[in-house]
């Protein structure tokens, strides 16, 4: 493998990995030392802008035509639909996570606050994104990863509600 494929593999992890991180970290742990969830949030951010300029460097040469053949046809073979608009849902998510990292650094109180819909809707998005992008569209290793999460959270999530009620 070069050094441009470990480039995007590695900071594929730690996106995925700083995106975990934030979302157990949410909660207020009693005692808890180590870095916040908006702090996870925004190494997490980093890390998949730096994913995704590896991914454009090494893999497409910075040619969105080839990007867009590219998942056209990695999308093809995954699923037997030969578009590349998950490229575009790349975009979103990039513009989504950024857009949400800001405000929850400019403006705090404005950003915990806001609705629920709009929590459950940027989550909803990026959760489908890392199932895609680790269990349909990964390695065996990044599908083992993106199952753990899924169980993982899931399981954390139902803990949480039933110790709300």
């Amino acid at each position: 493998m070069s050094g441009g494929e470990w480039a995007i593999r590695l900071t594929a992890f730690l996106a995925f990995a700083g995106y975990v991180l934030a979302l157990v970290s949410c909660r207020r742990w009693p005692h808890r030392t180590g870095p916040s969830a908006s702090g996870w949030w925004s190494l997490g951010l980093v890390a998949f802008l730096a994913h995704f300029f590896c991914a454009f460097h090494f893999e497409h040469g910075w040619s969105h035509a080839k990007a867009l053949a590219a998942t056209a046809a990695q999308t093809g073979e995954a699923t037997g639909f030969d578009t590349g608009f998950g490229l575009y849902l790349n975009y979103a998510f990039a513009l989504a996570w950024l857009a949400d990292a800001a405000w929850w650094h400019l403006a705090k109180r404005n950003h915990q606050s806001r609705p629920g819909w709009m929590d459950a809707t940027l989550h909803s998005f990026m959760a489908l994104m890392w199932f895609n992008a680790t269990v349909v569209f990964g390695s065996p290793w990044g599908q083992v990863a993106g199952w753990a999460a899924v169980f993982g959270l899931g399981g954390r999530f139902m803990l949480q509600r039933r110790q709300a009620v």
